[in-house]
């Protein structure tokens, strides 16, 4: 029972920690961490949601290559909603395919718990590969949130020039 009780209770303070994180509560985490990236993105995604009243408008903002600041937008809201509410893995369609929302991680995790192919491979060599992979997601999922935060907030200044608001 109080092995259920252990996982429970963390599960619960971490669906708080991100309901934190959605609502703008003042949560706090190291400079270096995940949920810190997490926070800034959700919170620059909800300002330029804010901010931007009219998103048709966005329309006519210059195109940078091939980013079309509407579209922009609408990626952006949606990898935040995905990032906050999503929940078991769902398969999507994409493009005639089925694509499954399961992280390289995941299955390199799982390949790595069960199948590594290896003969004599044990379990912690399988977990140390498993975590090994994991921080590699991490790195480029932190990455990644850097880049999409400076995006939303590059949409924010532009849109705000645009409509001749303060930047």
């Amino acid at each position: 029972m109080s092995f259920n009780t252990d996982i429970s209770s963390k599960l619960e303070n971490s669906r708080n920690t991100l309901r934190k994180i959605a609502r703008h509560d003042d949560t706090e985490f190291s400079k270096q961490s995940i949920l810190n990236d997490m926070e800034k993105f959700v919170k620059m995604v909800n300002t330029m949601d804010e901010t931007v009243l009219v998103p048709s408008r966005l329309m006519n903002l210059p195109q940078e290559g091939d980013d079309d600041p509407f579209n922009m937008f609408a990626m952006l809201n949606e990898l935040k909603t995905e990032l906050l509410w999503a929940g078991d893995a769902e398969e999507h369609v994409e493009r005639g395919r089925r694509v499954s929302d399961i992280s390289d991680t995941e299955s390199d995790a799982s390949s790595a718990a069960g199948d590594s192919g290896i003969d004599g491979e044990d379990e912690r060599e399988s977990a140390a590969r498993a975590a090994a992979a994991c921080r590699r997601h991490l790195r480029g999922l932190r990455r990644s949130l850097r880049h999409l935060t400076a995006a939303a907030a590059h949409l924010t200044r532009s849109y705000q020039e645009e409509v001749g608001a303060p930047v």
